[in-house]
């Protein structure tokens, strides 16, 4: 257990192991809980938005304790509840947004997490050349965001939908781009900035919003039946 709960230093903000190292980075976390807090309040009673706005509060919740405890086992927990959104997510998208059956949504899932744990082998590969790349998890679920924003207003043309679930595809993707940038400059602008992972959470916090209302969009989804039906 003790390895689990060694001190983990990788952002600028953080000079020490003690908990209120990263006071800034730690309560950027807040605009998680705020997202979160503005989907639960237009969820009514859509099981989907429910269980994104959950997540994006346990992501809140989840990096606050890895700025303050800074440690594996909360870095651990960080990444998990990341991962959690990701897969629901994409299953949630094709299911809703798409109107896939359930079958279909669990493959279009898989194939997405297929694909980041593709791109995250091959950042892993190629991190000691290509240093600036980000964590291919982060990578890899960009490129999807890149993916599903066009393929979503495809399918929205198709079926003379006018919604509005590809605009926050996009937006989504826009705000990944800017919060990846600040990540990985957080400690080659250390000197200059004082940091930037602050950013990452402050633009993350609302490319999760962005997700979450594409899914959310009532316009998209073929009945509330589905959102309250979707487990």
């Amino acid at each position: 257990m003790h390895g689990w709960l060694s001190a983990v230093n990788i952002y600028c903000e953080r000079t020490d192991a003690s908990f209120w190292s990263e006071p800034i980075n730690a309560l950027t976390n807040l605009a998680f809980l705020i997202a979160a807090g503005m989907l639960w309040s237009r969820a009514q009673s859509q099981g989907a938005a429910r269980l994104l706005a959950v997540l994006i509060g346990l992501i809140g919740v989840g990096s606050f304790l890895f700025h303050t405890f800074g440690n594996r086992l909360t870095g651990l927990l960080d990444v998990f509840f990341i991962a959690a959104f990701i897969a629901a997510f994409a299953y949630l998208l094709p299911r809703i947004s798409w109107q896939q059956t359930r079958l279909h949504a669990i493959g279009a899932m898989l194939l997405a997490l297929s694909f980041i744990a593709a791109t995250t082998a091959g950042v892993n590969q190629w991190r000691a050349t290509l240093d600036w790349l980000p964590p291919g998890m982060y990578l890899g679920a960009w490129l999807i965001l890149l993916m599903y924003a066009p393929l979503t207003r495809r399918l929205e043309l198709a079926t003379r939908v006018g919604g509005s679930a590809s605009r926050f595809l996009w937006l989504a993707a826009g705000l990944f781009a800017v919060s990846m940038a600040a990540r990985q400059l957080d400690m080659p602008l250390c000197l200059s900035t004082g940091g930037l992972h602050w950013l990452w959470h402050l633009c993350n916090a609302w490319v999760l919003w962005a997700c979450a209302r594409a899914i959310q969009d009532p316009s998209t989804a073929p009945s509330n039946t589905m959102h309250r039906n979707v487990r």
